[in-house]
């Protein structure tokens, strides 16, 4: 397919040196590819045409292709805010003009305008023990972990989900920023595969970026951070700072195919995801285990295999107790006591 825009011309936009012209054919261009792939076949053959030299290097086109990308985001933004701006000044222009009497009469007789209710949201939830795989209105798709909900209005006229828990994203690629709001930072992407995870009862939220480019910002605008391919952000609530560094991004998104990951974390963490990735109740009964680390990756193993491994390397024993019922003769969550060993 022929595109109105030269190798040149990328380079260039990647590098933040475009005109008003040069946007609109990049972002034209930009658009109408799928992804890297389609992207490093247009560079290769423009390259072609205009040297016999060879060839940049893999590093040297997703560079490009990358910058390319944070380039339109940060233009979108830019309109976004400008048009925030001038929907203001309009609503305050319309509230100046109308007569307070004629406002009156039509709020008497009419009544107030519809608005969007919680109910008119699409609630899609993972129950603790489950992993749960989603669609969303864009052609977007996921994965919800165990124990976490996702919200969104099905408009979708503006792509913004409400994310509680954990979930990994495949973004359509569109023009729209689509927007994932958690309680403690939002993330924007155009288009890429990326992982969230936010957890009420963690200190920590963490973004793992596998393809693409996301921006993280906190929602006190308390940090803003772009992150490339390959780089995991972790922010702390009790410190609130953040950390950005590079990682293997498989242990991070493996969850979705059954693998649970405790990545160097403290027993009271690792305890955590086990209770979510089981349905479980756990008791840790002696505060001094509570510090002792854990790095492991398990598939597809049973609580008590996963218990048992963890003790190997602890002075830690437990029992797991029978389960009960209760009043309405539901069976309560397996419950699991841990205590150091005597």
């Amino acid at each position: 397919m022929k595109y109105d825009v030269t190798y040149k011309t990328l380079q260039k936009f990647s590098e933040g040196k475009y005109s008003w012209n040069d946007y609109k054919k990049v972002k034209n261009w930009f658009n109408r590819i799928h992804d890297y792939q389609e992207a490093k076949q247009y560079l290769s053959e423009q390259w072609n045409e205009i040297n016999e030299q060879e060839q940049p290097d893999e590093h040297s086109l997703k560079h490009i292709y990358y910058e390319i990308e944070h380039q339109i985001f940060t233009e979108e933004r830019k309109k976004a805010r400008k048009k925030r701006w001038l929907r203001f000044y309009q609503k305050a222009a319309a509230i100046l003009l109308i007569p307070l009497l004629a406002f009156s009469a039509w709020y008497y007789f009419i009544g107030p305008p519809p608005t969007a209710t919680n109910e008119a949201w699409v609630e899609i939830n993972a129950p603790e023990g489950t992993r749960t795989q989603f669609s969303l209105p864009d052609g977007s798709t996921g994965w919800l972990n165990s124990g976490s909900k996702l919200r969104y209005n099905p408009v979708f006229a503006v792509r913004n989900v409400e994310l509680q828990g954990e979930a990994w994203f495949d973004v359509q690629h569109d023009e729209t920023v689509f927007t994932v709001n958690t309680e403690n930072m939002d993330v924007r992407v155009l288009g890429t595969q990326f992982n969230v995870m936010t957890y009420a009862d963690l200190k920590y939220a963490e973004v793992v970026l596998e393809e693409g480019a996301v921006e993280v910002q906190g929602v006190n605008g308390n940090f803003e951070k772009m992150l490339a391919p390959g780089e995991k952000l972790k922010y702390s609530m009790d410190e609130n700072r953040f950390r950005v560094q590079q990682v293997d991004t498989k242990p991070y998104t493996a969850w979705k195919e059954g693998f649970l990951l405790l990545d160097d974390e403290p027993l009271e963490t690792a305890v955590a995801r086990i209770e979510r990735w089981y349905n479980v109740n756990i008791e840790i009964k002696d505060e001094t285990l509570k510090s002792y680390r854990f790095k492991a990756t398990f598939q597809d193993e049973p609580l008590e295999e996963v218990l048992r491994l963890l003790a190997m390397t602890t002075p830690m024993e437990y029992t797991i107790e029978k389960r009960e019922t209760s009043d309405e003769n539901v069976y309560r969550k397996k419950k699991v006591t841990i205590k150091r060993k005597e």
